[in-house]
């Protein structure tokens, strides 16, 4: 017999996730509903495993079929050398806001946060991410007292060797049931019963344009900055039902920001059991603003869940306002599926 036996690796892990949806508003006047379409089309295929004990690899692939695109969404090695540190490397999340970390699979509300949009128009207040909230880069981050307090600290490329890196960041304390890991949730869908709080910050050299004065003279380039705070309460009630409540505050530096500070503020109540799963009634206040604008968003949904976020069948209204008389309502109908 030798002297030690060697490691036995997990097997590969594969998962595939897909959320389709429809959207009944006009085309010609957003705020009429007179019109409708398909809304989203997309699919993720998750793998990783481990290489070495210490030694991850992540390859996620995802796909939008309205935008006929598909591509890498993550593929990063894992050095995984303690509870504490953690070295993980090439594409993956943007680490600055619980949102990003949780992604639209698991979180509440069908659409993500920090994007308003009536239109072709598109006024964004979410930190700095790259497609899908992903970028190349390096991030470092570590657990301690079983994910009590979790720390996560990256820097990000855009691609452009021309720009300096994103630096960003976050601290996050989980004072009731813990919070490991370095994927995140917005909702623990019953499962947990949370108090989190975290704060998160990015900084980019020159990472913001100031508007030229004169028009005529050429734009400025500025430092762009962005700290974040937000916290999470989520409580289990009788029955098998949950009640969450989810808040965010985000403030926005460097000349050319059209918002310099944003939040919103989501509440929902999961019912006990009927039938196969859970239904879910929610509504989310959004709003940001800046110097000579302010933007606002509610979304009012009623879902039914069946094993959390594994199978979800969701239908809403939204009304979006951009300001200066643009404005528009959707009525819209989603469904996601998930393979873990």
């Amino acid at each position: 017999m030798p002297a030690t036996r060697p490691d036995k690796l997990p097997p590969i892990d594969v998962g595939a996730w897909v959320r389709v949806g429809a959207r009944v508003q006009g085309i010609y006047d957003p705020k009429k509903l007179d019109d409708q379409r398909m809304d989203v089309i997309y699919g993720e295929l998750h793998l990783g495993g481990k290489v070495m004990k210490n030694v991850g690899v992540t390859l996620n692939l995802n796909a939008n079929g309205l935008a006929k695109q598909a591509g890498i969404e993550d593929a990063i090695v894992a050095f995984d050398f303690d509870d504490a540190f953690h070295l993980w490397a090439g594409q993956l999340l943007v680490t600055v806001d619980r949102s990003n970390l949780a992604g639209p699979f698991f979180m509440i509300p069908w659409n993500y946060p920090g994007f308003f949009t009536v239109g072709t128009n598109t006024v964004v207040t979410a930190p700095k991410e790259g497609p899908s909230g992903r970028n190349a880069g390096m991030v470092v981050w570590g657990d301690f007292a079983d994910g009590m307090f979790k720390y996560m600290a990256g820097a990000f490329d855009s691609g452009d060797v021309t720009q300096a890196p994103l630096y960003s960041g976050r601290l996050n304390l989980a004072l009731m049931d813990k919070e490991p890991g370095f994927w995140g949730n917005a909702s623990y869908f019953g499962e947990k019963n949370i108090f989190s709080v975290g704060v998160g910050g990015q900084f980019q050299r020159e990472g913001s344009t100031a508007t030229a004065t004169p028009p005529a003279m050429a734009p400025t380039p500025a430092d762009y900055g962005e700290v974040n705070a937000d916290v999470l309460a989520e409580f289990k009630v009788g029955g098998g039902g949950w009640a969450t409540g989810e808040a965010a505050y985000y403030h926005f530096t460097g000349s050319n920001d059209a918002i310099k500070d944003a939040f919103f503020v989501t509440g929902a109540v999961a019912s006990p059991q009927v039938g196969a799963g859970n239904i879910q009634p929610m509504i989310r206040y959004q709003m940001g603003k800046g110097d000579n604008v302010k933007v606002w968003s509610l979304d009012a949904f009623l879902s039914y869940l069946v094993k959390g976020p594994a199978l979800r069948a969701t239908l809403g209204f939204q009304h979006v306002d951009l300001d200066h008389d643009v404005a528009g309502n959707a009525v819209q109908l989603g469904a996601q599926a998930i393979f873990f």
